[in-house]
């Protein structure tokens, strides 16, 4: 089970459902306050910039299978 963290950029539940929240505030309240949400929950800044700037790296849905 070593580095199984690791290979899931998710493993983490509290801080995914964070960013789902922040994406949420992304498109009804634009950048300035998702960005600072994500900051605010612990977030580090250039991922929260990779994934409220990138668009095309938000998944859809989580890759998951089942939840933990």
């Amino acid at each position: 089970m070593s580095g199984s963290a690791q290979s899931d950029p998710r493993a983490n539940a509290y801080l995914a459902a964070r960013v789902e929240d922040a994406l949420k505030m992304l498109r009804t309240d634009g950048m300035s306050p998702a960005l600072e949400f994500m900051q605010l929950v612990g977030v580090p800044r250039t991922v929260a910039l990779r994934v409220l700037c990138s668009p095309s790296q938000q998944r859809t849905r989580d890759r998951r299978r089942a939840p933990r």
